[in-house]
C-alpha cells in the first residue's frame, strides 16, 4: 500500500501539474479579477519553475558534492539502481539518463579500486514486477567480462529505503562489515545517506551531477523557459520528499 501510495504522491508533486491546475482554475474562473489573477500566477509559476538559472541554483545547494579521495580499495561498491532496463521489442539491455552511476562504477572496478559490484534494484514499476533490473544489470556486466564472483545482485528493493535493508542484508550474509562504497547521482545521495546511514563508515561516490557552479548569465539561460530545469525541478522535489519521509521515519 506505501509503494503505490508513493506513487500517487510523486505525480500530485510535478511542477507542471501544479502549474496546470492553477491554470485551468483561472481559465473556469467566472470572476474576471480572480481569473486574471490565477493566470498571472500560473505564468509566474512557469518561469520560475522552468529557469534554468534559478533551479540550478537550487539544484546547487542541495546534491551531495563530497568528492573526498577514494580510499584505496574498497570491499564491495553498492550501485543503486534506476538507471537501466529491458527494450520490449528487441529484448536489448537499454540505459538512462543516470547510467553514470554503473558507468563510473565499472571503472572503479577496472582501476582495482572496488573488488565487488553489488547491483541494488528490482522493479519500481506498478504493473511489471517480473522484470528485474538488477538482474538485468548483472546480465549485462557479464557480457563485457566481469567475472560473475565479482557481481552481488540484489533484485528485490522497490525504492531506496529497500535498497539499504537488502543490501546490507546480503553483505551480512557474505560478511561484509566494512569498506562498502555507495555510489548514485549526486541529487540522490542526501536521501540515500539517510537510509545508508545507519550503519558507520560507509562512503559515498556522488556521479552523474545536475547543477553546475559554474554560472551561465546567458540570456537565453537567465529568461527562456526551459523544459530541462521543470525536469530537474521535479527530479529535486521528489527527493525533498523523499528525505523527510525517510527522515521521519528513520
Amino acid at each position: 500500500m506505501f509503494f503505490i501510495l508513493s506513487k500517487i504522491l510523486l505525480f500530485l508533486i510535478k511542477p507542471l501539474v501544479w502549474i496546470l491546475f492553477v491554470f485551468i482554475r483561472g481559465i473556469f474562473t467566472k470572476d474576471e479579477v480572480k481569473r486574471k489573477r490565477r493566470l498571472i500566477i500560473a505564468t509566474i509559476m512557469l518561469f520560475l519553475m522552468s529557469n534554468n538559472f534559478l533551479v540550478n541554483e537550487l539544484v546547487l545547494r542541495y546534491e551531495y558534492r563530497n568528492t573526498m579521495a577514494l580510499d584505496s580499495n574498497y570491499k564491495v561498491a553498492i550501485v543503486l539502481g534506476g538507471f537501466a532496463g529491458k527494450d520490449r521489442a528487441t529484448g536489448n539491455t537499454v540505459f538512462y539518463e543516470s547510467s553514470d552511476r554503473l558507468l563510473q562504477a565499472i571503472s572503479l572496478y577496472k582501476q582495482h579500486k572496488v573488488q565487488r559490484l553489488l547491483i541494488s534494484s528490482g522493479s519500481g514499476s506498478l504493473t511489471n514486477q517480473a522484470t528485474k533490473e538488477a538482474d538485468i544489470v548483472k546480465n549485462y556486466l557479464l557480457s563485457l567480462g566481469i567475472p560473475d564472483s565479482a557481481i552481488i545482485s540484489e533484485n528485490k528493493s522497490r525504492n531506496t529505503e529497500e535498497n539499504a535493508a537488502y543490501s546490507y542484508k546480503l553483505l551480512d550474509s557474505l560478511h561484509i562489515k566494512d569498506s562498502i562504497l555507495v555510489i548514485s547521482s549526486a541529487w540522490h545521495l542526501p536521501r540515500a545517506k539517510v537510509c545508508f546511514d545507519v550503519r558507520e563508515n560507509i562512503d559515498y561516490y556522488p556521479v552523474n551531477f545536475m547543477s553546475s557552479d559554474i554560472r551561465d548569465y546567458a540570456i537565453d539561460n537567465l529568461l527562456v523557459p526551459s523544459p530541462k530545469a521543470l525536469y530537474n525541478l521535479e527530479l529535486v522535489i521528489k527527493e525533498w520528499v523523499g528525505y523527510v519521509v525517510y527522515w521521519v521515519r528513520k
